[in-house]
């Protein structure tokens, strides 16, 4: 039997477009919550060539709710064509959850309709580098940080981050979920070693530093990108009859298991930039859920997931050598391979599963719903 867990709780994402990305307010619901989750009626991404629609999990279809905005695919700028206040008073939530940066426009629209309706509300937090911002987008992030009843934080970085930006309300890490796949079989007999990137295809993201890694290794070993950006025909253009590198574009949600199990071993060769640095690594959890091992760059939150999972190792961002140490290290000992993808894909599924993520999301709504004025 389901406890009822809290009152009403209205959720403001964009990244629930996906359908995949509300698999945590799935289990919200189970735990007892009721629900309403506000979307961008229309959506922009990076992996497709046209505008889309959002699209709800089975067991959320009545829940969803579509609404115009501005600056489709701009995460931090976009703006609902709505009087939010007005969605709020027909909702009447006890407790919301912004799935926005604090210094988002979303973020500070809401939080101003919220205020003046003393709701209590909560921001996200994948922000972990304090990075410059113009003097008004810093007033506007303290401003909704200060009102803020909790902060989800993805990471411990962003928790301390959160707090030296002005948080007062509860902050803890509430982790990204993955997808909740079915397991799908590892290939057994490939020729070779093949090494897996999954992403966008930029400079930031390391793949430069990741095929001048693999043509330093003693195995031969294949590259496998998924994904799309501007480096794809460069990267097209480096491959040899001593490296075979295939890149693989508009590979959905639902293909990446499939895609996955081709790989011996995913890496996320990340480099920081003055404006931005890993924030999670998504991949790296999706990986080991499906018994990948994985390598990380010390970027942003990569060594947090990685020394947290146990299902993988880290190398300096930018030291190729390293990176080649790394992989062939793995590449000559399928023992030591298998004891990370065991060991990662247990803690995976326990750490950052949509239940656990739905257990800590749900005590700082409890907390917040609590403690409304």
């Amino acid at each position: 039997m389901v406890t009822r867990a809290g009152g009403h709780l209205l959720v403001v994402s964009h990244p629930c477009v996906i359908a995949e990305n509300q698999e945590v307010y799935l289990a919200l619901r189970q735990r007892g919550w009721s629900l309403t989750i506000v979307t961008p009626a229309l959506w922009r991404d990076p992996y497709r060539t046209a505008p889309f629609a959002p699209a709800a999990l089975a067991g959320l279809e009545d829940v969803l709710r579509p609404l115009p905005i501005a600056f489709a695919g701009y995460d931090q700028r976009h703006i609902y064509r709505v009087r939010v206040g007005s969605v709020v008073r027909r909702v009447a939530p006890s407790v919301v959850f912004l799935e926005q940066e604090p210094f988002s426009l979303a973020a500070l629209q809401w939080a101003v309709a919220l205020t003046r309706r003393r709701v209590p509300f909560g921001v996200q937090m994948a922000e972990n580098l304090d990075r410059a911002m113009a003097p008004p987008v810093r007033v506007s992030r303290r401003w909704v940080l200060r009102r803020a009843a909790f902060v989800a934080a993805r990471s411990p970085d962003a928790v301390a981050l959160a707090r030296d930006w002005g948080a007062r309300g509860h902050v803890a890490v509430v982790p990204h979920t993955v997808p909740t796949w079915s397991g799908v079989e590892r290939e057994q007999q490939r020729q070779g070693f093949t090494i897996g990137f999954a992403g966008r295809l930029v400079e930031e993201k390391g793949v430069l530093d990741l095929v001048a890694a693999a043509r330093r290794m003693r195995a031969k070993s294949r590259l496998l990108l998924v994904g799309a950006g501007p480096l794809a025909a460069p990267l097209r253009a480096l491959a040899s009859a001593d490296l075979e590198i295939e890149i693989r574009e508009g590979v959905t949600h639902g293909e990446m298991p499939a895609a996955l199990a081709e790989m011996d071993v995913l890496v996320l060769p990340s480099r920081t930039t003055p404006q931005w640095a890993e924030q999670f690594g998504r991949i790296l959890v999706e990986a080991m859920w499906c018994g990948v091992p994985v390598v990380g760059s010390d970027s942003g939150a990569i060594p947090w997931v990685i020394e947290t999972t146990g299902g993988g190792v880290v190398f300096p961002e930018g030291d190729v050598d390293a990176l080649a140490a790394r992989l062939d290290d793995l590449a000559a000992r399928p023992d030591l391979r298998a004891a990370l993808a065991e060991h990662g894909s247990r803690v995976a599924h326990a750490e950052f599963g949509a239940d656990a993520a739905a257990v800590a999301l749900s005590s700082l709504l409890l907390e917040s719903e609590r403690g409304r004025p």
